[in-house]
């Protein structure tokens, strides 16, 4: 039962990513903000930071390919950067401390990796025709915020379940 659990709040995660698009009202804030909700790479993140690194890695890369089956065009782009950003932050806190607030700024750091990187593959292959400004103004800083909102909200149960789920694992 233990072992379901971790994949059973990632597959919640990820489906509550797309309820959320479909059900917070477009027209919010005078519908001029588009806002992308990350919840299951904050939670990736999360087990970057306080459980095993390659476990971690091994579910951003599942989930990762999920993702990019189930809401791109293009196979290989979440399943490169999710991978990628928990790598960062496992190497990332190796150097800083692992509290609270180095934990949301680090994710906050790697949400902003993730969106810049899909932002400019996009110009690459000319699907978007945003600024840069109107990326951040728009895109960014709405995304950081609600996600942010996110983190506060489940990142101290989600560190203490990870740090007795990883003491269990490394006890087996």
């Amino acid at each position: 039962m233990k072992r379901i659990v971790l994949p059973l709040i990632l597959s919640l995660c990820f489906i509550f990513e797309s309820i959320f698009v479909q059900y917070f009202p477009h027209n919010a804030f005078g519908g001029r903000y588009t806002i992308v909700p990350h919840f299951l790479l904050v939670v990736l993140l999360l087990m970057g930071i306080y459980y095993i690194r390659n476990r971690a890695i091994l579910y951003a890369f599942i989930f990762g390919l999920l993702f990019d089956i189930n809401y791109t065009g293009i196979l290989g782009v979440y399943m490169f950067l999710f991978p990628f950003t928990i790598y960062l932050t496992s190497k990332m806190m190796k150097i800083l401390q692992a509290n609270i607030f180095v934990a949301a700024l680090i994710v906050l750091v790697n949400i902003i990796i993730v969106e810049f990187l899909v932002y400019e593959l996009n110009i690459l292959i000319n699907h978007v025709t945003m600024s840069m400004v109107d990326f951040l103004y728009v895109r960014l800083i709405p995304t950081l915020v609600v996600n942010l909102i996110f983190f506060i909200i489940f990142s101290y149960p989600m560190k203490k379940w990870l740090e007795k789920r990883k003491k269990e694992v490394l006890d087996e």
